[in-house]
Protein backbone atom coordinates (compact mmCIF):
# COMPACT_ATOMS: atom_id res chain seq x y z
CA UNK A 1 0.00 0.00 0.00
CA UNK A 2 1.62 3.19 -0.67
CA UNK A 3 2.49 5.75 1.82
CA UNK A 4 0.99 9.42 -0.18
CA UNK A 5 -1.97 10.34 -1.16
CA UNK A 6 -2.13 12.42 -4.70
CA UNK A 7 -4.67 15.04 -5.45
CA UNK A 8 -5.34 16.19 -8.82
CA UNK A 9 -5.92 20.30 -8.71
CA UNK A 10 -7.40 21.29 -11.99
CA UNK A 11 -9.31 24.76 -12.94
CA UNK A 12 -11.73 23.34 -15.97
CA UNK A 13 -14.78 25.10 -18.32
CA UNK A 14 -18.10 23.87 -17.82
CA UNK A 15 -17.17 21.09 -21.07
CA UNK A 16 -14.50 19.67 -18.84
CA UNK A 17 -11.47 21.34 -21.08
CA UNK A 18 -8.45 22.51 -19.22
CA UNK A 19 -7.30 24.21 -22.08
CA UNK A 20 -8.46 26.68 -25.16
CA UNK A 21 -9.71 30.30 -25.81
CA UNK A 22 -11.54 30.49 -22.69
CA UNK A 23 -8.12 31.06 -20.49
CA UNK A 24 -7.72 33.99 -22.42
CA UNK A 25 -11.31 35.29 -21.91
CA UNK A 26 -12.12 38.28 -20.13
CA UNK A 27 -13.31 37.36 -15.93
CA UNK A 28 -10.59 34.38 -16.10
CA UNK A 29 -8.31 35.82 -14.41
CA UNK A 30 -9.79 35.80 -11.18
CA UNK A 31 -10.25 31.76 -11.24
CA UNK A 32 -6.38 31.73 -12.35
CA UNK A 33 -5.64 33.26 -9.21
CA UNK A 34 -7.98 31.38 -7.23
CA UNK A 35 -6.13 28.48 -8.35
CA UNK A 36 -3.28 29.30 -6.66
CA UNK A 37 -4.93 30.29 -3.96
CA UNK A 38 -6.66 26.86 -3.30
CA UNK A 39 -3.02 25.16 -3.77
CA UNK A 40 -1.87 27.69 -1.24
CA UNK A 41 -4.76 26.12 1.08
CA UNK A 42 -3.41 22.69 0.65
CA UNK A 43 0.41 23.73 1.07
CA UNK A 44 2.12 20.88 -0.57
CA UNK A 45 5.29 19.81 -0.56
CA UNK A 46 5.27 18.86 -4.10
CA UNK A 47 3.81 19.02 -7.54
CA UNK A 48 3.72 17.74 -10.75
CA UNK A 49 3.32 18.41 -14.04
CA UNK A 50 4.13 17.19 -17.69
CA UNK A 51 7.03 17.87 -20.16
CA UNK A 52 4.34 19.78 -22.58
CA UNK A 53 2.95 22.39 -19.46
CA UNK A 54 6.18 22.69 -18.00
CA UNK A 55 7.24 23.53 -21.72
CA UNK A 56 5.31 26.41 -21.98
CA UNK A 57 4.86 27.91 -18.81
CA UNK A 58 7.98 27.25 -17.25
CA UNK A 59 10.99 27.02 -19.82
CA UNK A 60 9.32 28.56 -22.75
CA UNK A 61 10.68 25.97 -25.17
CA UNK A 62 14.13 26.93 -24.42
CA UNK A 63 16.94 24.79 -25.79
CA UNK A 64 19.58 23.42 -24.05
CA UNK A 65 23.25 23.14 -26.17
CA UNK A 66 24.16 20.33 -24.64
CA UNK A 67 27.70 19.96 -26.66
CA UNK A 68 29.30 21.28 -24.15
CA UNK A 69 29.51 18.19 -22.20
CA UNK A 70 31.23 15.29 -23.30
CA UNK A 71 29.35 12.13 -24.11
CA UNK A 72 30.77 9.99 -21.25
CA UNK A 73 28.19 7.12 -20.44
CA UNK A 74 26.45 8.20 -16.74
CA UNK A 75 25.10 5.47 -14.93
CA UNK A 76 21.22 5.07 -15.22
CA UNK A 77 21.12 6.00 -11.46
CA UNK A 78 18.83 8.00 -9.54
CA UNK A 79 20.46 11.60 -8.42
CA UNK A 80 19.70 13.40 -5.40
CA UNK A 81 20.95 17.16 -5.18
CA UNK A 82 18.29 18.48 -2.43
CA UNK A 83 16.68 17.03 0.67
CA UNK A 84 15.93 19.87 2.58
CA UNK A 85 13.58 22.15 0.41
CA UNK A 86 10.36 23.52 1.60
CA UNK A 87 8.66 22.45 -1.59
CA UNK A 88 9.84 20.67 -5.02
CA UNK A 89 8.26 20.69 -8.75
CA UNK A 90 8.01 17.49 -10.19
CA UNK A 91 8.32 17.10 -14.28
CA UNK A 92 7.63 14.11 -15.85
CA UNK A 93 9.95 14.29 -18.89
CA UNK A 94 11.20 10.70 -19.95
CA UNK A 95 13.30 12.29 -22.61
CA UNK A 96 14.92 14.74 -21.44
CA UNK A 97 13.60 17.50 -23.41
CA UNK A 98 13.04 20.24 -20.90
CA UNK A 99 15.51 23.23 -20.73
CA UNK A 100 16.26 23.73 -17.27
CA UNK A 101 18.53 26.40 -16.89
CA UNK A 102 18.80 26.23 -13.13
CA UNK A 103 18.10 23.87 -10.31
CA UNK A 104 15.02 25.57 -9.31
CA UNK A 105 11.54 27.41 -10.40
CA UNK A 106 12.65 30.88 -11.91
CA UNK A 107 11.54 34.31 -10.39
CA UNK A 108 9.36 34.96 -13.37
CA UNK A 109 6.50 32.36 -11.61
CA UNK A 110 6.34 34.03 -8.46
CA UNK A 111 3.67 31.97 -6.50
CA UNK A 112 6.74 29.10 -6.74
CA UNK A 113 9.52 30.78 -6.86
CA UNK A 114 12.65 28.80 -5.37
CA UNK A 115 11.15 25.40 -5.20
CA UNK A 116 13.36 22.79 -6.55
CA UNK A 117 12.69 20.88 -9.45
CA UNK A 118 13.41 16.74 -9.58
CA UNK A 119 12.53 15.44 -13.11
CA UNK A 120 11.50 11.95 -13.82
CA UNK A 121 13.19 10.24 -16.69
CA UNK A 122 13.50 7.19 -18.25
CA UNK A 123 16.87 5.36 -19.05
CA UNK A 124 17.21 6.32 -22.73
CA UNK A 125 17.70 10.08 -21.82
CA UNK A 126 21.87 11.29 -23.14
CA UNK A 127 24.55 11.01 -20.98
CA UNK A 128 24.72 14.80 -21.80
CA UNK A 129 21.36 15.80 -20.76
CA UNK A 130 22.44 13.96 -17.82
CA UNK A 131 25.30 15.82 -17.24
CA UNK A 132 23.75 18.77 -17.68
CA UNK A 133 21.39 18.17 -14.80
CA UNK A 134 24.15 17.43 -12.54
CA UNK A 135 26.00 20.65 -13.36
CA UNK A 136 22.65 22.91 -12.37
CA UNK A 137 21.61 20.88 -9.35
CA UNK A 138 18.54 19.42 -10.37
CA UNK A 139 17.33 16.05 -8.73
CA UNK A 140 15.88 13.25 -11.08
CA UNK A 141 14.99 9.93 -10.69
CA UNK A 142 14.42 7.15 -13.10
CA UNK A 143 11.17 5.12 -13.86
CA UNK A 144 11.35 3.10 -16.97
CA UNK A 145 13.43 2.06 -19.83
CA UNK A 146 11.48 3.75 -22.40
CA UNK A 147 9.17 6.57 -22.40
CA UNK A 148 6.44 4.55 -20.91
CA UNK A 149 7.26 5.31 -16.98
CA UNK A 150 6.33 3.12 -14.31
CA UNK A 151 4.56 6.59 -12.64
CA UNK A 152 3.93 4.29 -9.14
CA UNK A 153 7.87 3.38 -8.99
CA UNK A 154 8.29 7.58 -9.49
CA UNK A 155 6.44 8.34 -6.69
CA UNK A 156 7.19 5.81 -4.67
CA UNK A 157 10.79 6.68 -4.97
CA UNK A 158 10.24 10.26 -4.84
CA UNK A 159 8.31 9.51 -1.50
CA UNK A 160 11.02 7.76 -0.29
CA UNK A 161 14.06 10.38 -0.51
CA UNK A 162 12.27 14.04 0.40
CA UNK A 163 10.07 12.46 2.87
CA UNK A 164 6.57 13.88 0.72
CA UNK A 165 3.52 12.62 1.45
CA UNK A 166 1.20 14.37 -0.61
CA UNK A 167 1.55 15.53 -4.32
CA UNK A 168 -0.39 17.96 -6.13
CA UNK A 169 -1.04 16.42 -9.58
CA UNK A 170 -1.62 19.52 -12.03
CA UNK A 171 -2.37 18.68 -15.92
CA UNK A 172 -1.64 18.78 -18.38
CA UNK A 173 -4.73 16.23 -19.32
CA UNK A 174 -2.25 13.28 -20.69
CA UNK A 175 -0.68 13.15 -17.46
CA UNK A 176 -3.87 13.44 -15.54
CA UNK A 177 -4.82 10.29 -17.21
CA UNK A 178 -1.79 8.03 -16.62
CA UNK A 179 -1.61 8.99 -13.64
CA UNK A 180 -5.78 8.13 -13.19
CA UNK A 181 -4.94 4.92 -15.12
CA UNK A 182 -1.95 3.91 -12.79
CA UNK A 183 -4.68 4.04 -9.75
CA UNK A 184 -3.02 7.43 -8.23
CA UNK A 185 -5.17 9.68 -8.17
CA UNK A 186 -6.88 9.75 -4.57
CA UNK A 187 -8.61 13.11 -4.62
CA UNK A 188 -9.80 15.55 -7.09
CA UNK A 189 -9.84 19.29 -6.62
CA UNK A 190 -12.07 20.96 -9.38
CA UNK A 191 -12.52 24.51 -10.04
CA UNK A 192 -15.09 24.91 -12.09
CA UNK A 193 -14.78 27.92 -14.89
CA UNK A 194 -18.70 29.07 -16.03
CA UNK A 195 -17.50 29.18 -19.35
CA UNK A 196 -17.96 26.90 -22.19
CA UNK A 197 -14.78 26.12 -24.29
CA UNK A 198 -16.47 24.18 -27.03
CA UNK A 199 -13.28 23.41 -29.82
CA UNK A 200 -12.95 19.97 -30.08
CA UNK A 201 -9.42 20.04 -30.04
CA UNK A 202 -9.11 21.17 -26.63
CA UNK A 203 -7.55 19.02 -23.87
CA UNK A 204 -10.24 17.53 -21.05
CA UNK A 205 -9.23 17.09 -17.69
CA UNK A 206 -8.53 13.29 -17.95
CA UNK A 207 -6.64 12.25 -21.77
CA UNK A 208 -5.44 8.92 -22.89
CA UNK A 209 -3.02 7.91 -25.21
CA UNK A 210 -2.58 4.89 -27.74
CA UNK A 211 -2.41 1.58 -25.61
CA UNK A 212 -3.58 3.19 -22.25
CA UNK A 213 -6.53 0.65 -21.12
CA UNK A 214 -8.56 3.08 -18.70
CA UNK A 215 -10.96 1.49 -16.40
CA UNK A 216 -13.81 2.93 -14.81
CA UNK A 217 -12.61 5.20 -11.45
CA UNK A 218 -15.41 6.11 -9.12
CA UNK A 219 -15.46 9.26 -6.66
CA UNK A 220 -17.65 10.37 -4.49
CA UNK A 221 -18.07 14.22 -3.41
CA UNK A 222 -16.99 15.87 -0.54
CA UNK A 223 -17.60 19.37 -0.92
CA UNK A 224 -18.89 22.06 -2.74
CA UNK A 225 -18.04 25.54 -2.35
CA UNK A 226 -19.14 28.60 -4.01
CA UNK A 227 -16.47 31.42 -5.39
CA UNK A 228 -17.11 34.51 -6.77
CA UNK A 229 -18.20 35.05 -10.11
CA UNK A 230 -20.40 31.85 -10.72
CA UNK A 231 -17.45 29.65 -10.03
CA UNK A 232 -17.48 26.32 -7.59
CA UNK A 233 -15.01 24.80 -5.93
CA UNK A 234 -15.28 20.69 -5.91
CA UNK A 235 -13.79 18.10 -3.88
CA UNK A 236 -14.37 14.27 -5.14
CA UNK A 237 -12.49 11.58 -3.01
CA UNK A 238 -12.10 8.35 -5.06
CA UNK A 239 -14.14 5.20 -4.05
CA UNK A 240 -10.75 3.03 -4.05
CA UNK A 241 -8.90 4.31 -1.52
Amino acid sequence: MKSYRVICHMAMSLDGKIDGNYLGATGFEYFSKEYENIHEKYNPKAWICGRVTFEKDITYGKQIDLSKYPDTFIPREDFIADTSATAYAIAIDPSGKLGWEQGTIAEDYEDRQGEHIITVLSEIVSNQYLAHLRAIGISYIFAGKSKKLDLTLALDKISQYFNINEFMLEGGGYINGSFLSAGLVDELSLILVPMIEGTSNSVSLFEYGENIFQPVVGFSLEKVEPLENNGLWLIYKSNFQ
